[in-house]
């Protein structure tokens, strides 16, 4: 029993260390603006949520938009354990002990993200009541709650696989399980939801009875976590500069032809190397996602015609700034590299080739979002929201460059 106290001892301190070490941070972000600019976008995104609770266009997608909000939050399920490689050697031995550890770390998790399951229901909700609503408000909370548990569950035993190919096809079937009880709970009867949903729970208990599995993936966990820690430390990235971390990559084979674009010489040396590095990177992985999320919920508001069309304009607005911010952190990924240093590469043609291909990730991510504002509003034959976008994305693709040349003329000052 005092191994086992021993043992939540260490969690809770290493949970403190991390908190203390983050701290400063925190406050760094907090002086750079980005709170006050987080805090526009909330403003208009309640004004907006009210407008569309208050006058739901007729024929609005209420089911889909159901399933993917729900789904999202329902079936995302993290697990800090603050463990490290080291503790393959020191801790590994206590293995039989860890169920105390790991409970801290599942209560740790499970109150943010029950937290912010309940809110994404809650804003659903009033949506949910102007449709059919065929299983209510209650019965729904219910089967959301069912739901999380069982993703809950389902996340461990994939962490406990032994295979990865196996742990990505589970966690695929897993979202696909979730997305149709969802779909059954938003456009079908109750006892037809239920008895469904009840089918999908008995498939799952078989399907993860398959796969071999570890008692404790000790290597799936640390993988995690370190991951995780990364994520924090390039958000900090882009305000104040943080201890760097190892870097992974990945080679995103349906992107490599971008870099066959690039002419092989010398004087691009900087534009093929900053293009890989956004294209195989974490940072590049955030972007795509931002890119496909943001496609979805602009087409959404466009086909809608929300707020007269203005609606989408915002969305548009919204995921640009937040690929923008993602993007701004390219410029550091290579700037403590020693080759910079043994290489006779002009410093001059290193900042302009990062202008370019920082221009260019915009350019292409704007137009891909505004193709999803243009076509679904010349349907409905509205033209000016269109170019309003059209005129925003210019401006700010215009002063963008502007902006990032002095703050990288300040940081090789204070270097």
């Amino acid at each position: 029993m005092s191994h086992n106290r021993n043992l939540e001892t260490i969690w809770q301190q290493r949970a403190k260390a991390f908190r203390k070490e983050t701290m400063p941070y925190f406050r760094y972000m907090g002086q750079s603006g980005f709170p006050a600019f987080m805090s526009l976008i909330l403003i208009s995104a309640t004004i907006g949520y009210f407008k569309l609770i208050h006058h739901l266009p007729v024929g609005f997608p209420i089911a889909t938009v159901g399933v993917i909000a729900l789904m999202l939050v329902l079936c995302w399920s993290p697990l800090r354990t603050w463990l490290s490689a080291g503790d393959t050697v020191f801790m590994m031995p206590r293995e039989a002990g860890m169920t105390g550890y790991l409970r801290l770390s599942f209560r740790y998790n499970s109150l943010a993200c029950v937290v912010l399951a309940a809110c994404v229901l809650l804003l659903y909700l009033p949506i949910y009541n102007q449709g059919a609503a065929l299983s209510g408000g209650w019965a729904l909370a219910a089967a959301a709650a069912a739901l999380k548990a069982a993703n809950s569950w389902g996340a461990w035993k994939e962490r406990q696989m032994t295979w990865p190919g196996m742990r990505r096809l589970m966690r695929l079937l897993r979202w696909i399980m979730t997305a149709g009880a969802l779909a059954a709970w938003l456009t079908s009867p109750l006892w037809q939801a239920a008895g469904f949903t009840l089918l999908i729970a008995v498939l799952a208990a078989l399907l993860y009875r398959l796969p071999s599995m570890h008692k404790l993936p000790w290597e799936r966990l640390i993988e995690e976590e370190a991951k995780t820690r990364k994520r924090y430390y390039a958000f900090f990235g882009l305000f104040i500069d943080v201890p760097t971390l190892q870097s992974t990559t990945a080679r995103r084979s349906y992107l490599a032809w971008i870099l066959r674009l690039v002419p092989y010489s010398s004087r691009n040396t900087f534009i093929y190397l900053y293009t890989a590095s956004l294209l195989r990177t974490e940072m590049g992985g955030i972007i795509l996602r931002l890119l496909f999320l943001g496609c979805l919920i602009t087409y959404w508001f466009a086909e809608a015609v929300s707020l007269s069309g203005y609606g989408c304009v915002i969305v548009f607005a919204i995921f640009m700034g937040l690929i923008s911010v993602q993007l701004g952190s390219l410029r550091h990924v290579h700037r403590y590299s020693v080759w910079k240093h043994v290489y006779p590469l002009p410093e001059s043609q290193r900042m302009k080739q990062y202008l370019k291909v920082d221009r260019a990730a915009m350019l292409i991510c704007a137009l891909l979002l505004w193709l999803f504002i243009l076509l679904p509003l010349a349907i409905s034959g509205v033209y000016v929201p269109t170019l309003a976008a059209a005129a925003l994305s210019i401006i700010y693709i215009a002063i963008r460059p502007a902006r990032l040349r002095k703050k990288l003329m300040k940081e090789q000052d204070e270097e």
